[in-house]
């Protein structure tokens, strides 16, 4: 996967290149804190190795952990990617045929329900600490953060609540009844480049249009704010272009906040908004690649990443333990 000649290289780590990319979720963690973006991205490389050095496997650890609160979204993600790509499946005759396709509402929010507390229970053994990408691991277990047994069942509610409310909505149904031939890959890591610079991005549900457009939603299970999704979604309408040949005049993009009542908010960029999301992810790449001390080898050393003056950040970063903090 690696980037396109402009993009700097690093030495390699086995079969494996660390080469310098970009995405939405790495912006916000730079922007968030340098020493955080710094473990997630350099200081847990090569942490899966058998001979990794105890601070590089440690950070390759808690980096693969997460929060109760992403924990929902993510756990909702797979859910909803599961349903959809099982409806997918049982097409026929290129549409869905919801009435006979459609899952039954009460088994997939009870199947969710058990995967969590299973992942939970997970937590608990701390066996992530062996195989972090094998066995679930929640930051809350591995710092044991004074969470309340009220709290964790309003946390598996909120899950609930989220995919109950999707299967139940418009937007579910608008989905199930368009033809599966125009869906794009499912929930699909990949790159578009930009100034030769790989750029990530994982549509959670796209479709082609009949009139020769296209569909993209996002799948929210936090507040409801579309500004703070704006670069997520120029993105998003950035890669449908590149890789599937979508004029961003053509893409309509839905951000689905879950929950009890799903609320979707629609947007089409504008030129000028495209432009305007360009140049913020030139100017974020160009603040990352100013604090490497080698940019072609994309070698970064921890000295010129500092830890964020604001400590209330590390109560929620999963590296507090690296930093002492």
């Amino acid at each position: 996967m690696a980037p396109e000649a402009l993009c700097p290289y690093a030495a390699r780590v086995g079969t494996l290149e660390n080469t310098f990319s970009w995405s939405n979720s790495r912006a916000a963690t730079f922007q968030r804190c340098f020493r955080s973006y710094w473990w997630q991205y350099y200081g847990a490389w090569g942490g899966w190795e058998r001979n990794a050095q105890p601070k590089t496997r440690l950070a390759y650890v808690l980096k693969n952990l997460t929060s109760r609160w992403a924990w929902v979204g993510s756990a909702v993600h797979e859910s909803i990617e599961m349903i959809l790509k099982h409806m997918q499946e049982r097409a026929t005759h290129g549409h869905l045929q919801l009435g006979e396709a459609a899952p039954d509402v009460d088994h997939e929010v009870e199947r969710l329900t058990q995967t969590m507390r299973d992942q939970y229970r997970q937590s608990l053994t701390k066996r992530y600490r062996d195989n972090p990408k094998r066995n679930f691991g929640l930051m809350e277990h591995e710092y044991e953060d004074p969470v309340s047994k009220d709290e964790w069942v309003r946390t598996s509610e909120k899950g609930r609540q989220a995919l109950r409310g999707f299967l139940e909505s418009d937007t579910f149904a608008r989905i199930g009844a368009s033809d599966p031939k125009g869906w794009l890959p499912i929930e699909h890591l990949d790159q578009f480049h930009l100034d030769g610079v790989g750029i990530w991005a994982a549509p959670d549900f796209a479709r082609r249009t009949e009139e020769g457009g296209a569909e993209l939603y996002d799948w929210k299970t936090g507040a409801v704010n579309p500004e703070s999704s704006r670069l997520q979604m120029a993105c998003y309408t950035l890669y449908m272009e590149e890789k599937h040949g979508v004029a961003p005049s053509q893409l309509r993009t839905h951000l689905v906040y879950l929950g009890p009542k799903v609320k979707v908010h629609d947007s089409v960029l504008t030129v000028e908004g495209l432009r305007a999301a360009r140049e913020e992810i030139r100017e974020s790449m160009a603040r990352m690649q100013a604090r490497l001390s080698d940019l072609e080898g994309n070698v970064a050393e921890v000295s010129d990443f500092p830890m964020t003056d604001d400590e209330s950040r590390c109560r929620t970063c999963v590296f507090r333990r690296l930093c002492g903090r």
